[in-house]
């Protein structure tokens, strides 16, 4: 039996009104070496009778009697999976024709890193741009974003078979939400990792999520965040309570939240300590030198504006320090920021 060089894998419930997108985006790629693994986590729609209409000799058909979730599905996908990378997808989504070549050319050509995702392009439930969004590209930045946030999205995850088998990961059934984020961070700790800059994804933004489920996301990806950072960072003095502000204001953007607002410098300079310590494993490059500038210049967007709080000053010397053209940015921002002095009502006067 000749063994496929990919095993895509894809779970779907319920999945109707998207799911024959997502299979013929799968099915026209231009590399066609796969099979194509799809677990039907117990649909009651018409999925199943979508499915049912395709006769494609490399569709792999899994039928769950009754519904088990996402992450208890994906895990027997994996289990049956034969090829020599993994490409995840999800049943709502459209992967671009060349998503699969790119990714396999960029893999054979660096065969030190493991997983590897894209940037992806935004759509509504119409198919309708929203943008595009970046994700980090190389093994440096994905590392320090994996410590606040998730550094892959999961349907653009393609990842080396050998990298899960030799070191024994697969979805942690613990997690029914953010699931992927788990195990991208494991997978860390035994390879590297990067992010094609091409969109291969066009990734769909549904409103059926619930706000349970939201909330359970937002918890889990806080207890990972908090996971990663002791064993990435284990000299660092941190809370969980701190890890969850963290994320709010430097993953989010969400300042505004109780417990995050008054305490912007004093999260900015434990920030600043978390990056003190993450360089430290690092030789002092060039391109290290960028990426701190980078980090320091995201901070002083991030937490230096009006009001200003206690402490303001200190911080913006220490951002200095790894980026010296702050000082000067951040002074011709206010001013450009409070505009052209007006004249003194006074002047003139006697």
């Amino acid at each position: 039996m000749t063994v496929p060089q990919i095993s895509v894998l894809m779970s779907v419930c319920n999945g109707q009104r998207y799911v024959r997108h997502a299979v013929e985006s799968i099915l026209v790629q231009s590399l066609r070496d796969f099979e194509f693994i799809i677990v039907d986590d117990g649909s009651t729609d018409g999925t199943p009778t979508i499915l049912d209409s395709y006769d494609d000799s490399r569709i792999v058909r899994i039928r769950n009697k009754e519904n088990l979730g996402l992450t208890r599905s994906l895990n027997k996908g994996l289990a049956l999976a034969q090829g020599e990378f993994i490409a995840r997808m999800d049943a709502d989504d459209i992967a671009l024709p060349n998503r699969f070549s790119e990714q396999v050319a960029f893999l054979g050509h660096w065969p030190d890193v493991g997983i590897l995702g894209s940037a992806y392009e935004i759509i509504d439930e119409q198919g309708r741009s929203l943008g595009c969004h970046p994700m980090p590209r190389n093994d440096l930045e994905i590392r320090w974003t994996c410590f606040l946030e998730n550094p892959f999205a999961h349907p653009t995850v393609m990842i080396r078979q050998n990298v899960l088998a030799r070191n024994g990961l697969n979805y942690d059934e613990r997690f029914q939400t953010a699931q992927d984020y788990h195990l991208w961070w494991r997978v860390l700790r035994n390879t590297r990792g990067a992010n094609l800059e091409k969109v291969l994804v066009r990734y769909r933004l549904s409103g059926g999520q619930s706000g349970t489920h939201r909330d359970d996301q937002l918890t889990n990806h806080d207890r990972i965040s908090w996971a990663a950072i002791r064993k990435g960072l284990p000299g660092l003095d941190i809370e969980g309570e701190d890890v969850a502000c963290l994320r709010k204001l430097f993953a989010m953007g969400d300042e505004e939240t109780s417990g995050v607002r008054e305490r912007r410098i004093v999260l900015a300079n434990l920030y600043l300590d978390m990056l003190q310590q993450f360089v430290d494993q690092y030789e002092n490059t060039a391109e290290l030198k960028k990426f701190k500038r980078q980090v320091a210049v995201k901070v002083a967007r991030t937490v230096l504006h009006r009001p200003l709080q206690k402490g303001w000053g200190a911080l913006l010397r220490r951002l200095s320090g790894l980026a010296p053209a702050i000082l000067f940015l951040h002074l011709f921002g206010w001013a450009r920021r409070r505009g052209p002095r007006q004249p003194d009502s006074t002047a003139g006067e006697s």
